[in-house]
């Protein structure tokens, strides 16, 4: 009887070229992690040129090891079909460099949201639905603060109307006004997706805050115990949409905001005077902060409690303004990091005595696992492709597993 030859595939060296050069992975490094963990060595530089020439084949259990490293999908790297061009289709090869470290994880959630672009495309074709800018676009020559005015006047025109058909809530919650607040960009027909980064080991967390892709897909990393950064974060990257200016963020403070480009200070700029709003005149009318005045705490704490600025936001201001000297604005922002980070340890703690005391108590443990934030409007989009029979159950699957929730709640 003969025996079953085992399935071998032939890779697409394009497709694995490309990935490669995505990814910055020189081929080298390609093959350490392909034999990593591993005594004897699945992969050679001999190897490597006979898949780049299509004369050695692989098996599944090489195939999976690739998609352990990329997560594109087994039939991405054998599929013959043509990539799009690397110009317009990454922003990797669309900019030089950008304002944080990208490592692996970094370009690979980047890279997901990028193809989601372009499936939102599709989707809208299918319902005849064109998200066209309604924005006007922006240069940074133009006044931040004046800018930040006429935005926030929009904003609040949108709001009211809004909450006058009952569609949101007025509120003094970050997490609620987050909400709001995407909600009112996709009055502009802007994509915003929240993304929860639950990674533990440190090396493999993405390391961005924020990114804005064009035309209008914006991207902010949930701060789970610091509401008002994704906050700043999410507007920091709708300027960024202004002046249609990509770019991949860690949000600066105030030690990098003098080595930023022109275009970095603008939408930091514009960040805090929209959340400011009325309230920079306050910050503008500040004598000097010292602790002979307590480091002006009440006034301070009045913005605080008006706005939905933090605490560092502020002070990164007085030192702007040099309303505040770098020492003491040194001590206060460290100071207030150490109160973050402390009510950070007490929660997980609270939660460690809560899981041992189930375990003890014989009760079945819960983890509340956090869920983004959903575009309503990418919602509908997708509701009503599957409704039209554009789409089906399995594709709902999916954008559920990207998620980590139900695009569609009453289908499942």
């Amino acid at each position: 009887m003969n025996e079953e030859k085992e399935l071998t595939f032939t890779i697409n060296p394009k497709r694995l070229r490309y990935i490669l050069s995505l990814y910055k992975i020189s081929n080298n490094d390609f093959i350490s992690q392909i034999n990593k963990e591993r005594k004897r060595n699945l992969l050679t530089d001999s190897d490597l040129e006979q898949i780049f020439n299509r004369k050695k084949k692989v098996d599944l259990s090489f195939l999976k090891r690739i998609d352990k490293i990329f997560e594109m999908g087994l039939t991405w790297y054998i599929s013959d079909r043509e990539l799009p061009e690397k110009q317009t289709s990454s922003i990797f090869f669309r900019k030089d460099s950008f304002n944080t470290e990208l490592n692996l994880e970094t370009r690979k959630k980047v890279n997901m949201f990028e193809e989601l672009k372009f499936e939102i495309i599709t989707l809208c074709n299918y319902i005849n639905f064109k998200p066209d800018r309604n924005l006007v676009k922006y240069k940074i020559t133009d006044n931040v603060k004046n800018v930040a005015k006429e935005i926030r006047d929009k904003f609040d025109e949108i709001e009211n109307k809004l909450i006058q058909d009952k569609i949101i809530k007025r509120t003094n919650t970050p997490k609620e006004f987050l909400k709001n607040l995407i909600r009112i960009f996709e009055e502009f027909n802007i994509f915003v997706f929240e993304f929860v980064d639950r990674r533990v080991i440190e090396d493999k967390k993405t390391k961005f805050d924020g990114f804005f892709i064009s035309p209008n897909i914006i991207v902010i990393k949930r701060q789970q115990d610091y509401l008002r950064r994704e906050i700043f974060t999410l507007m920091h990257e709708f300027a960024h949409f202004l002046i249609d200016e990509e770019e991949i963020d860690v949000i600066i403070d105030n030690e990098q905001y003098d080595k930023t480009n022109n275009i970095e200070r603008w939408c930091y700029n514009f960040s805090y005077y929209f959340l400011s709003g009325k309230h920079n005149s306050v910050i503008e009318k500040l004598q000097n902060a010292s602790q002979s005045n307590n480091f002006l705490k009440r006034d301070i704490e009045q913005v605080y409690n008006n706005t939905f600025l933090s605490y560092s936001s502020i002070y990164t201001q007085l030192l702007i303004k040099n309303k505040i000297s770098y020492d003491n604005y040194k001590q206060i922002v460290n100071s207030i990091n150490s109160k973050i980070t402390e009510k950070i340890r007490r929660k997980k703690e609270i939660q460690k005595i809560e899981r041992e005391r189930q375990k003890e108590s014989g009760e079945k443990p819960f983890i509340g696992s956090s869920k983004p934030i959903i575009s309503n409007l990418f919602k509908e989009i997708v509701e009503i492709n599957f409704i039209q029979g554009n789409i089906n159950r399995n594709d709902l699957k999916y954008y559920n597993k990207v998620f980590s929730s139900n695009i569609m709640s009453e289908v499942f």
